[in-house]
């Protein structure tokens, strides 16, 4: 039963706008479901007369249309969309804003160079998450502006220049073959904003945007993170910005909007980084949109933190209910929910179980004996009767039928739990595995209360090699006969594949003097 939330993100940048859809299931993994790229050009005119022009609004509203309609197909939840720098600067920006909203349904947020910077940052990092050595470098180049994120010591430092490619083709006047004039007056242009930025001592660095992923693909390899060396971009520039653009859509296998600035794009890049130093630029394939979505996430996240808090409190509560609408005393029951729910959540990374499981199991050892009631002989096929039929609000079906399935299975032998439980043809094969599992923790929970007494007030539990071991807290110190705390674990022990062991101590407390002589007592425990 995989809780999922749907996200959209969208980076109305100055060359396309960009829009992608995930969803985050059981509030840990991103899995994306759509992704596109529309070239509408904000950036058309908006640099040279400072507004956005009134075809390019049409343009971008049936855009946003478009997308509110890919959102309503897949039930997005939370959404987020981002402009940057020709909206920024736009001083007629609220005739787009307005529009957006009321036509498309959808609120555009004006976000200033810094916060693009972070967003990119963000996305990048994320995604060298695992290599050994991250880029201290970050050049986002866009259609109206250049983001520099630098790694000064442990702290990154983000700055927006006003150097974009649609900026400089439009300011220039570049609309197709670039002379070494005009090659040289980019350079120049870039190199004089760059001057304030202090460069470390990195020689590698990470590019981001669609002209970046564009020029790894040109002079890059096919490798797994594509990259390219500066010396091979500067040996191919020749080439790059002699050509026309319909040579270089023909050459490069590009569409128009990007063979228009792809020439600018490689003189900017090569300029910075003969500026600070570098020797190798890497395309993560990554952006505003990307780190956009991982913020996404992380609310989802929250969000979902503390939505399932409130259903499994909610859920718990429902069950209380239904135990004493029918009068069952759920002391025992309580008990063997908390020792459950600790074997649980320690023993995480080795049952593998989604963590939305764990309440099911709560609810199952809590309601496990419920059918006492009836009668005490056969209690556990009453149980699961009173739950199949019972109102318990908050338990859809498969949950109904599992937590039905637990209090049949929590007697008898392992082999017959088994047979039930791949009888069932309510579940799924995978849900099936899961509520084995399930049925295995409950057998042990209720066997360390096998006397009714509350007796093990702390379980706490260690992997050792091919084992599982039990080191159990109790109030009356160790018995006998305590290996039968153990008589109902041959479930989990076959579903787990591990040995289960236990030991048990008694605590003791006795008062021990403040060592620098206070004269405070204190209480150190011991177990024997």
């Amino acid at each position: 039963m995989p809780l999922r939330t749907r996200l959209g993100a969208i980076d109305a940048g100055s060359n396309a706008i960009r829009v992608v859809i995930a969803e985050l299931v059981n509030g840990t993994d991103l899995v994306r479901i759509e992704a596109e790229r529309i070239p509408v050009r904000l950036g058309h005119h908006a640099f040279t007369t400072g507004t956005l022009d009134d075809t390019t609004i049409d343009e971008a509203v049936a855009a946003f249309v478009h997308f509110r309609e890919r959102f309503d197909h897949h039930e997005v939840g939370i959404y987020r969309a981002v402009a940057t720098s020709a909206v920024r600067n736009a001083t007629n920006r609220d005739v787009l804003l307005h529009r957006l909203y009321h036509e498309a349904g959808i609120e555009l947020e004006v976000v200033e160079g810094e916060e693009e910077a972070r967003l990119v940052r963000k996305a990048v990092i994320q995604s060298f998450a695992a290599s050994a050595t991250p880029p201290r470098v970050i050049l986002d180049l866009g259609g109206g502006s250049l983001e520099v994120n630098l790694r000064v010591g442990s702290a990154w430092r983000g700055t927006s220049l006003p150097v974009g490619t649609v900026r400089l083709m439009e300011t220039f006047g570049l609309t197709g073959v670039i002379a070494e004039a005009e090659a040289g007056m980019v350079r120049r242009y870039t190199a004089t904003l760059l001057q304030p930025i202090s460069r470390n001592d990195a020689t590698v660095a990470a590019i981001t945007g669609g002209n970046a992923e564009a020029l790894a693909k040109i002079f890059g390899d096919a490798s797994a993170q594509p990259s390219f060396e500066l010396a091979d971009l500067e040996k191919g520039l020749p080439g790059l910005v002699g050509a026309t653009v319909e040579e270089r859509m023909t050459k490069y296998g590009i569409k128009r909007d990007r063979a228009e600035v792809l020439g600018i794009a490689g003189l900017v890049f090569a300029c910075v980084a003969r500026q600070l130093g570098l020797g190798k630029l890497v395309s993560p394939g990554v952006g505003v949109r990307e780190g956009v979505l991982m913020e996404l996430a992380e609310t989802a996240r929250e969000e979902l933190s503390k939505a399932e808090g409130a259903h499994d409190k909610a859920l718990l509560t429902a069950a209380r209910g239904f135990a004493n609408r029918v009068d069952h005393d759920t002391t025992h029951g309580e008990h063997v929910r908390l020792l459950a729910r600790g074997l649980f959540h320690q023993l995480r990374d080795v049952h593998g179980l989604p963590d939305s499981l764990g309440v099911l199991l709560e609810v199952g050892a809590l309601l496990h004996d419920v059918g006492e009631v009836v009668n005490k002989r056969g209690h556990h096929k009453h149980s699961e009767y009173m739950i199949r039929w019972g109102r318990i609000p908050g338990l859809d079906d498969i949950g109904r039928e599992m937590v039905a399935l637990m209090a049949r299975t929590h007697r008898k032998d392992a082999a017959r739990a088994k047979e039930l439980i791949n009888a069932s043809s309510v579940l799924s094969k995978e849900q099936r595995a899961h509520l084995r599992k399930l049925v295995g923790f409950l057998r042990v929970a209720d066997g360390l209360d096998t006397d009714h007494r509350s007796r093990v007030e702390q379980v706490v539990c260690t992997r050792m090699g091919e084992a599982i071991v039990l080191d159990l807290v109790v109030r009356d110190g160790p018995l006998r006969d305590d290996t039968r705390l153990l008589r109902k674990a041959d479930l989990l022990r076959d579903e787990l594949g591990l040995e289960i062991r236990v030991t048990v101590a008694r605590p003791v407390v006795t008062p021990v003097s403040e060592p620098s002589g206070s004269g405070a007592i204190v209480a150190r425990a011991k177990f024997r």
